[in-house]
Protein backbone atom coordinates (compact mmCIF):
# COMPACT_ATOMS: atom_id res chain seq x y z
CA UNK A 1 0.00 0.00 0.00
CA UNK A 2 1.13 3.55 -0.77
CA UNK A 3 -1.10 6.01 1.11
CA UNK A 4 1.45 8.75 0.40
CA UNK A 5 0.64 8.47 -3.32
CA UNK A 6 -3.09 8.76 -2.67
CA UNK A 7 -2.50 11.65 -0.28
CA UNK A 8 -0.53 13.59 -2.89
CA UNK A 9 -3.09 12.75 -5.56
CA UNK A 10 -5.89 14.04 -3.34
CA UNK A 11 -4.13 17.29 -2.45
CA UNK A 12 -2.12 18.29 -5.51
CA UNK A 13 -4.94 19.23 -7.88
CA UNK A 14 -6.75 22.47 -8.67
CA UNK A 15 -10.04 20.94 -7.53
CA UNK A 16 -8.48 19.96 -4.20
CA UNK A 17 -7.08 23.48 -3.75
CA UNK A 18 -10.53 24.98 -4.28
CA UNK A 19 -12.24 22.40 -2.05
CA UNK A 20 -9.84 22.77 0.86
CA UNK A 21 -9.68 26.54 0.59
CA UNK A 22 -13.46 26.83 0.78
CA UNK A 23 -13.52 24.28 3.61
CA UNK A 24 -10.89 26.17 5.59
CA UNK A 25 -12.73 29.47 5.18
CA UNK A 26 -16.01 27.84 6.23
CA UNK A 27 -14.46 26.31 9.35
CA UNK A 28 -12.71 29.54 10.36
CA UNK A 29 -15.89 31.53 9.78
CA UNK A 30 -18.01 29.07 11.75
CA UNK A 31 -15.53 29.08 14.65
CA UNK A 32 -15.41 32.86 14.97
CA UNK A 33 -19.15 33.23 14.36
CA UNK A 34 -19.99 30.53 16.90
CA UNK A 35 -17.98 32.26 19.61
CA UNK A 36 -19.14 35.80 18.86
CA UNK A 37 -22.82 34.87 18.51
CA UNK A 38 -22.81 33.23 21.92
CA UNK A 39 -21.35 36.40 23.41
CA UNK A 40 -24.01 38.57 21.75
CA UNK A 41 -27.09 36.35 22.12
CA UNK A 42 -26.70 34.03 25.11
CA UNK A 43 -27.29 35.32 28.64
CA UNK A 44 -25.08 35.30 30.62
CA UNK A 45 -22.58 36.02 27.85
CA UNK A 46 -20.13 33.28 28.79
CA UNK A 47 -18.91 31.49 25.67
CA UNK A 48 -18.81 27.68 25.89
CA UNK A 49 -16.28 25.77 23.79
CA UNK A 50 -18.62 22.85 23.10
CA UNK A 51 -21.29 25.17 21.71
CA UNK A 52 -18.67 26.79 19.49
CA UNK A 53 -17.61 23.38 18.22
CA UNK A 54 -21.23 22.42 17.53
CA UNK A 55 -21.47 25.46 15.24
CA UNK A 56 -18.30 24.30 13.48
CA UNK A 57 -19.83 20.84 12.95
CA UNK A 58 -22.46 22.41 10.66
CA UNK A 59 -20.00 22.92 7.78
CA UNK A 60 -17.81 20.05 8.98
CA UNK A 61 -20.70 17.59 8.54
CA UNK A 62 -20.68 18.49 4.84
CA UNK A 63 -16.92 18.79 4.41
CA UNK A 64 -16.14 15.31 5.75
CA UNK A 65 -18.48 13.49 3.31
CA UNK A 66 -17.30 15.58 0.35
CA UNK A 67 -13.60 15.03 1.10
CA UNK A 68 -14.07 11.33 1.86
CA UNK A 69 -16.14 10.56 -1.22
CA UNK A 70 -13.80 12.45 -3.53
CA UNK A 71 -10.73 10.69 -2.14
CA UNK A 72 -12.24 7.21 -2.26
CA UNK A 73 -14.51 7.30 -5.30
CA UNK A 74 -13.28 10.24 -7.35
CA UNK A 75 -11.06 8.15 -9.61
CA UNK A 76 -13.97 5.87 -10.48
CA UNK A 77 -15.99 8.83 -11.69
CA UNK A 78 -13.28 10.23 -13.96
CA UNK A 79 -12.11 6.70 -14.94
CA UNK A 80 -8.53 7.40 -13.92
CA UNK A 81 -8.83 4.40 -11.60
CA UNK A 82 -7.86 2.21 -14.57
CA UNK A 83 -4.43 3.85 -14.70
CA UNK A 84 -4.08 3.46 -10.92
CA UNK A 85 -4.83 -0.26 -11.09
CA UNK A 86 -2.34 -0.73 -13.92
CA UNK A 87 0.40 1.03 -11.97
CA UNK A 88 -0.44 -0.53 -8.60
CA UNK A 89 -1.61 -4.15 -8.84
CA UNK A 90 -3.87 -5.31 -6.02
CA UNK A 91 -7.20 -3.55 -5.98
CA UNK A 92 -7.91 -4.05 -2.29
CA UNK A 93 -4.46 -2.71 -1.52
CA UNK A 94 -5.35 0.46 -3.42
CA UNK A 95 -8.60 0.72 -1.45
CA UNK A 96 -6.77 0.29 1.85
CA UNK A 97 -4.23 2.91 0.78
CA UNK A 98 -6.97 5.41 -0.04
CA UNK A 99 -8.66 4.80 3.29
CA UNK A 100 -5.40 5.42 5.19
CA UNK A 101 -4.83 8.64 3.25
CA UNK A 102 -8.39 9.71 3.99
CA UNK A 103 -7.90 9.04 7.71
CA UNK A 104 -4.93 11.43 7.68
CA UNK A 105 -6.90 14.19 5.94
CA UNK A 106 -10.06 13.81 8.05
CA UNK A 107 -7.95 13.60 11.22
CA UNK A 108 -6.25 16.87 10.28
CA UNK A 109 -9.63 18.51 9.64
CA UNK A 110 -10.93 17.38 13.03
CA UNK A 111 -7.80 18.59 14.83
CA UNK A 112 -8.06 21.93 13.04
CA UNK A 113 -11.73 22.19 13.99
CA UNK A 114 -10.94 21.62 17.67
CA UNK A 115 -8.28 24.33 17.52
CA UNK A 116 -10.67 26.73 15.80
CA UNK A 117 -13.33 26.00 18.43
CA UNK A 118 -10.88 26.98 21.15
CA UNK A 119 -9.85 30.11 19.23
CA UNK A 120 -13.46 31.10 18.49
CA UNK A 121 -14.37 30.59 22.13
CA UNK A 122 -11.47 32.80 23.26
CA UNK A 123 -12.46 35.54 20.79
CA UNK A 124 -16.09 35.32 21.88
CA UNK A 125 -15.01 35.47 25.50
CA UNK A 126 -13.28 38.80 24.87
CA UNK A 127 -16.49 40.14 23.30
CA UNK A 128 -18.71 38.77 26.05
CA UNK A 129 -18.23 38.04 29.74
CA UNK A 130 -15.54 35.40 29.40
CA UNK A 131 -14.90 31.96 27.95
CA UNK A 132 -15.57 28.53 29.43
CA UNK A 133 -13.48 25.50 28.50
CA UNK A 134 -15.00 23.15 31.06
CA UNK A 135 -16.83 21.22 28.34
CA UNK A 136 -13.65 20.64 26.30
CA UNK A 137 -13.74 17.00 27.35
CA UNK A 138 -17.19 16.66 25.76
CA UNK A 139 -15.76 18.07 22.53
CA UNK A 140 -13.09 15.36 22.50
CA UNK A 141 -15.54 12.57 23.38
CA UNK A 142 -19.19 13.14 22.46
CA UNK A 143 -18.68 15.50 19.53
CA UNK A 144 -15.72 13.54 18.16
CA UNK A 145 -17.80 10.34 18.33
CA UNK A 146 -20.55 11.96 16.26
CA UNK A 147 -18.03 13.24 13.71
CA UNK A 148 -16.47 9.78 13.65
CA UNK A 149 -19.87 8.30 12.87
CA UNK A 150 -20.28 10.83 10.06
CA UNK A 151 -16.91 9.79 8.63
CA UNK A 152 -17.65 6.06 8.89
CA UNK A 153 -20.93 6.43 7.01
CA UNK A 154 -19.29 8.63 4.38
CA UNK A 155 -16.54 6.06 3.91
CA UNK A 156 -19.01 3.19 3.62
CA UNK A 157 -21.15 5.03 1.07
CA UNK A 158 -18.08 6.02 -0.98
CA UNK A 159 -16.79 2.45 -1.13
CA UNK A 160 -20.25 1.10 -1.93
CA UNK A 161 -21.19 3.64 -4.60
CA UNK A 162 -17.77 4.04 -6.30
CA UNK A 163 -19.17 7.23 -7.79
CA UNK A 164 -18.53 10.76 -6.60
CA UNK A 165 -22.06 11.98 -7.29
CA UNK A 166 -23.94 8.97 -5.93
CA UNK A 167 -21.55 8.68 -2.98
CA UNK A 168 -22.15 12.30 -1.95
CA UNK A 169 -25.90 11.92 -2.30
CA UNK A 170 -25.83 8.90 0.00
CA UNK A 171 -23.25 10.27 2.46
CA UNK A 172 -24.98 13.64 2.86
CA UNK A 173 -28.60 12.68 2.20
CA UNK A 174 -28.93 9.54 4.31
CA UNK A 175 -28.03 11.14 7.69
CA UNK A 176 -30.53 13.94 6.97
CA UNK A 177 -33.29 11.49 6.05
CA UNK A 178 -32.56 9.27 9.05
CA UNK A 179 -32.49 12.23 11.48
CA UNK A 180 -35.80 13.49 10.07
CA UNK A 181 -37.34 10.04 10.38
CA UNK A 182 -36.10 9.76 13.98
CA UNK A 183 -37.69 13.11 14.83
CA UNK A 184 -40.98 12.00 13.29
CA UNK A 185 -40.80 8.71 15.19
CA UNK A 186 -40.32 10.55 18.49
CA UNK A 187 -43.17 12.93 17.69
CA UNK A 188 -45.59 10.07 16.97
CA UNK A 189 -44.56 8.18 20.08
CA UNK A 190 -44.52 4.92 18.14
CA UNK A 191 -42.23 2.38 19.79
CA UNK A 192 -41.83 0.45 16.52
CA UNK A 193 -40.85 3.55 14.54
CA UNK A 194 -38.39 4.60 17.24
CA UNK A 195 -36.71 1.18 17.14
CA UNK A 196 -36.49 1.34 13.35
CA UNK A 197 -34.91 4.78 13.62
CA UNK A 198 -32.44 3.59 16.25
CA UNK A 199 -31.51 0.64 14.05
CA UNK A 200 -30.11 2.95 11.35
CA UNK A 201 -29.18 6.12 13.30
CA UNK A 202 -25.40 5.83 13.54
CA UNK A 203 -24.88 9.26 15.14
CA UNK A 204 -27.39 8.43 17.89
CA UNK A 205 -25.59 5.15 18.53
CA UNK A 206 -22.34 7.10 18.89
CA UNK A 207 -23.99 9.39 21.47
CA UNK A 208 -25.26 6.40 23.43
CA UNK A 209 -21.85 4.74 23.32
CA UNK A 210 -20.14 7.78 24.83
CA UNK A 211 -22.76 8.41 27.56
CA UNK A 212 -22.70 4.74 28.57
CA UNK A 213 -26.30 3.86 27.62
CA UNK A 214 -25.43 1.81 24.52
CA UNK A 215 -26.40 -1.83 24.40
CA UNK A 216 -26.26 -4.62 21.87
CA UNK A 217 -28.99 -2.85 19.86
CA UNK A 218 -26.53 -0.03 19.04
CA UNK A 219 -24.48 -2.51 16.99
CA UNK A 220 -27.27 -2.53 14.40
CA UNK A 221 -26.51 0.94 12.95
CA UNK A 222 -22.83 0.05 12.71
CA UNK A 223 -23.67 -3.20 10.95
CA UNK A 224 -26.37 -1.87 8.63
CA UNK A 225 -24.87 1.51 7.75
CA UNK A 226 -21.13 0.75 7.80
CA UNK A 227 -20.02 -2.89 7.89
CA UNK A 228 -22.42 -4.31 5.28
CA UNK A 229 -21.95 -1.43 2.78
CA UNK A 230 -18.17 -1.66 3.27
CA UNK A 231 -18.17 -5.41 2.67
CA UNK A 232 -20.37 -5.14 -0.43
CA UNK A 233 -18.35 -2.21 -1.72
CA UNK A 234 -15.01 -3.94 -1.18
CA UNK A 235 -16.29 -7.01 -3.06
CA UNK A 236 -17.48 -4.83 -5.92
CA UNK A 237 -14.21 -2.86 -5.83
CA UNK A 238 -12.20 -6.03 -6.36
CA UNK A 239 -14.37 -7.33 -9.23
CA UNK A 240 -15.87 -4.34 -11.00
CA UNK A 241 -15.04 -3.95 -14.66
CA UNK A 242 -13.81 -0.55 -15.78
CA UNK A 243 -15.44 0.90 -18.85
Amino acid sequence: MRPDIDLRAALNTRGALITYTISLLALVGAGVLGGVLQALVVEPAIVDVEMTFIVITLPLSLIIPVVTVLMIAGEWSDRSIQTTFLQRPGRLGVLGSKILANIVVVGALLALSVGLAALGTWIGGMVGDGASFESFRDVLTTQMAVMGATWLMSLAMAVLAQSAVVGMLLAIGLPFVISTFATIAMATGSDILEKVARAVHLQDAAYRLIDGTAGAFELLPLTLMVLIPLALGARRWSRREIG
